[in-house]
């Protein structure tokens, strides 16, 4: 019982971080802005950033890093922070109209910025589970 509380209490900073820092990302006040805006982006970012985060913590790490399947868990490491997670984000903020920019001006030139800004958030995020898993595990006891 005191593991699993012990455990709970290592994931808490793990959430604050993300709503925090997607709070801090979403409380810019533009013209036209909804007054939902805040709300919607602020849960966006922050189920983004942790489904990342728990992505590599609970799924890539330990079926595939731990199990010594390296070259599956760089295939899908890439897959999922270069494009899917990227997109699936990019897309809810499309649909809940949370995004800065269209459709139209994330898949022109414009849009390389903010899918480059996606995929390193996703790559902190996902590093940041897989270090996290590493750790655990390393300095778990018996």
């Amino acid at each position: 019982m005191k593991k699993r509380r012990t455990l709970i209490l290592f994931h808490i900073p793990v959430w604050l971080a993300a709503i925090f820092v997607a709070w801090y990302f979403s409380s810019d006040s533009f013209p036209g802005m909804q007054s939902s805006y805040v709300l919607f982006s602020t849960l966006i970012l922050s189920l983004w950033m942790t489904g990342s985060f728990y992505l590599f913590y609970s799924w890539l790490v330990p079926k595939y890093l731990a199990a010594g399947i390296k070259r599956l868990f760089w295939l899908y490491a890439l897959i999922f922070v270069l494009i899917l997670i990227p997109v699936i984000g990019m897309t809810l903020l499309l649909v809940t109209k949370t995004s800065a920019l269209n459709l139209s001006q994330l898949l022109s030139a414009q849009g390389i910025k903010p899918y480059l800004g996606s995929v390193i958030v996703t790559l902190v995020c996902s590093g940041l589970g897989a270090l996290y898993r590493i750790l655990l595990k390393r300095y778990q006891p018996a």
